[in-house]
């Protein structure tokens, strides 16, 4: 359920010509791998939450995107393949909330996130679809990191893996944003 897109490569934004940035932004698509499942990854014990009966271990690879400047439209969604992203899924008290556990190798970086999906709409725009949202807070990052934040915004479709959809004609899996921050310097 996520989708991870990176446009261009890492997008350093520093506060003022004089301050170092202290964010890296990340703009990426995934897509659903097939991959089977290894015994007991999804356990309570790695991601706080019982994971659901089946299907909860899922793989994503993800892909940076290539946008137009002039206006920030994307015109190729797998320009070229930088991270994974490994995750566990369980049920919650509500039927459209998912917990969300996930394991991500980005370059040469690893870390974790533990959050939640919730699924917004049914059969939208078109049957057989829905659109999800998802959001991981960020942890286990190497210095000079200090945390992250991950969203994705989703199309969930009959289509269990690739990136076609079906129906066709969408983008799946996601598109997703990280956010890795630094501490500021002297801080």
């Amino acid at each position: 359920m996520v989708v991870l897109c990176a446009v261009g490569a890492v997008m350093a934004l520093p506060a003022s010509a004089s301050d170092p940035a202290l964010e890296e932004i990340y703009v990426l698509r995934s897509i659903r791998e097939p991959q089977a499942p290894t015994a007991g990854w999804c356990a309570s014990s790695r991601t706080g939450f019982d994971p659901f009966p089946s299907d909860a271990e899922r793989f994503f690879s993800f892909w940076s995107v290539r946008s137009r400047p002039e206006d920030g439209r994307v015109v190729d969604a797998k320009a070229a393949r930088v991270a994974e992203l490994r995750a566990c899924f369980g049920p919650t008290g509500e039927p459209a909330r998912q917990n969300f556990h996930a394991e991500v190798r980005l370059g040469a970086i690893s870390f974790r996130g533990s959050g939640e999906c919730l699924a917004l709409m049914i059969d939208f725009p078109e049957s057989g679809l829905f659109p999800v949202r998802c959001q991981l807070v960020l942890s286990g990052l190497p210095a000079p990191f200090v945390g992250g934040l991950l969203t994705t915004n989703t199309m969930t479709t009959r289509a269990a893996f690739g990136g076609d959809t079906e129906p066709p004609g969408y983008t799946q899996a996601s598109i997703a944003t990280i956010r890795l921050w630094r501490a500021r310097p002297g801080r």
